[in-house]
């Protein structure tokens, strides 16, 4: 059976990866009412989140 975490996983950090392209290439594309970069950050915790979603299926599937 298919481990949820594994499509999740690469959703996340898919998403994450385009949003942290997206913050590097281009960091005049903003939110307008905030100075900050929101395309980097959330890019990176995507980015983690789903790393540590694909981290949790791997330990699960090698302890079955």
């Amino acid at each position: 059976m298919l481990d949820l975490r594994i499509p999740s996983g690469l959703f996340f950090a898919i998403t994450g990866m385009i949003l942290l392209g997206l913050g590097v290439i281009d960091p005049g594309l903003r939110a307008p009412l905030t100075p900050v970069n929101i395309n980097l950050y959330e890019g990176t915790v995507m980015v983690g989140f789903g790393a540590f979603l694909l981290f949790l299926a791997r330990r699960a599937h090698r302890r079955a």
